[in-house]
């Protein structure tokens, strides 16, 4: 008698299998790092990094970091496949750690700068997570489902936190806390709303492509396209914008059904809707950060491109920038900073953990002492890794990004669009903790990822296995 036909389970990609110890694993280390962006201090303090930074850095080093090290020593399957990934990622943190000893950068290079937290110890986070994202994806072939799941939880929450401050329903801790800086303004849990708008253009790519491949829970995901859809024109930042929008002109190479699409557009309409309503006013070039401001961006850029010219092999070590900033000529800064009609000026005492500052006198008598920067970070990260870490640090994060976008496009294509929205979003921003273990960790999942493993139909799963034919009667 011929047995009737089954449908095979697709097989997972190693030998192995999913040990009930890894299984347990997953859900902690995916709800660990989704969790990340929504996480704050609600008191009031007089700095944003109390509210936004310092609760995430617990969080990262007591919860993400030991549920990352639970993937990783959970598995019994060998590590078939990862070496030319891992031997970038080795190469980039052992660069980093030679220039942080050859610059002398002391504690700030292995910790970052006190508000950003993002040196060498960070970057070996970000490894583990890379690595633990890559081990996943090749040995547990229901993945994509599962990250489906944590990025629509995950990312409608955070969603959430920005639309409901369109609304004026909810408000967020320290908004007032600077003069002149509207860090909280429609920005959420993430605090700028810059950062906001880059986590939504990360998000958005996958959640609409996975929205496209589900049959149970359609009509949740496409509600978290609205969400997200609403959030990201709603951060009122120009770079995630067009972040996001080349994410979504990558997903048109894809069946994506309508239905999606018209998700996408309901939140842009939400969103229009909801600025005319309200009149808001962050369209106003006069409010600072406002859309048409720059930020600054000019003075930070020239000065990267001094320093790397100057040191382009092993960079200047934390804290670049403001290391860069003290050599060169002041007039040139002020000139890039804006300032005229001089009619004299003056060097204030140097700090050299911050910015120069200069005391001036203007043509009409008028006196005033200004710190010729205030930012930290060159919003341009390619350039941060040449300054701080020297050109091969740069080039070996390029080569992560670039092979991880290019290798998943055709298998994961869903990962590889938000990662194509995430490596122009950088080129503008700096990248941050708020979110980028998220991005790392699509960075593993893209590498695991081979264009011989495209399956016909979704482009995200593993080929179903054919049945056995029956034998001749």
């Amino acid at each position: 008698m011929v047995n009737s036909l089954k449908e095979i389970e697709p097989p997972s990609q190693e030998s192995g299998g999913i040990t009930g110890h890894f299984s347990l694993a997953i859900p902690l280390f995916l709800g660990s790092l989704f969790v990340l962006p929504l996480i704050i201090n609600p008191n009031i303090f007089e700095s944003f990094d109390q509210t936004y930074l310092y609760p995430r850095l617990w969080w990262i080093y007591v919860v993400i970091l030991p549920s990352v090290l639970l993937m990783l020593f959970n598995w019994s399957s060998p590590w078939k496949g990862v070496r030319p990934p891992l031997t970038i990622v080795l190469i980039l943190i052992a660069w980093l750690t030679i220039t942080t000893l050859l610059n002398r950068a002391g504690w700030a290079g292995w910790w970052g700068q006190l508000d950003r937290a993002d040196g060498v110890l960070m970057h070996m986070l970000y490894a583990l997570v890379l690595l633990a994202g890559w081990r996943w994806a090749k040995q547990d072939h229901k993945w994509q489902q599962k990250l489906g799941i944590a990025i629509l939880i995950g990312g409608s929450l955070l969603a959430l936190t920005n639309i409901l401050q369109q609304l004026h329903l909810m408000g967020v801790p320290n908004g007032n806390a600077f003069t002149g800086v509207t860090a909280t303004l429609f920005g959420g849990t993430l605090g700028n709303r810059g950062y906001l708008g880059g986590a939504m253009a990360l998000l958005l790519p996958f959640t609409i492509y996975q929205a496209g491949q589900v049959r149970i829970h359609s009509n949740l995901y496409a509600l978290g396209v609205v969400l997200m859809s609403w959030a990201l024109w709603g951060s009122f930042t120009r770079t995630a914008w067009l972040a996001g929008l080349l994410g979504l002109l990558g997903l048109l190479a894809f069946r994506v059904p309508w239905r999606i699409w018209g998700a996408v557009a309901v939140g842009f309409i939400l969103w229009g809707g909801t600025t005319f309503f309200h009149k808001t006013d962050l369209l106003n070039a006069k409010v600072s950060q406002g859309i048409a401001d720059n930020s600054g961006r000019t003075i930070l850029w020239k000065s990267a491109l001094y320093g790397i010219k100057e040191k382009p092999l092993f960079g200047w070590g934390t804290p670049a920038l403001i290391k860069t900033f003290h050599v060169r000529p002041l007039p040139d800064l002020m000139q890039e900073r804006g300032i005229q009609n001089i009619k004299s000026f003056e060097e204030l005492p140097l700090d050299p953990n911050n910015f120069p500052s200069v005391r001036v006198i203007y043509q009409d008598g008028k006196r005033e002492n200004i710190m010729l920067a205030s930012v930290d970070k060159v919003h341009n990260e390619y350039m941060d890794y040449a300054l701080t870490y020297g050109i091969p640090a740069a080039l070996c994060f390029v080569a992560l990004l670039t092979w991880a976008i290019w290798s998943s496009r055709l298998s994961a294509p869903g990962i590889s669009t938000s990662l194509l929205a995430y490596a122009f979003y950088i080129f503008l921003w700096p990248e941050i903790i708020r979110f980028a273990p998220i991005a790392w960790l699509m960075m593993g999942i893209a590498l695991s990822r081979s264009i011989r493993e495209e399956a016909p139909g979704n482009g995200l799963t593993s080929p179903v296995a054919p049945a056995p034919a029956a034998p001749p009667p």
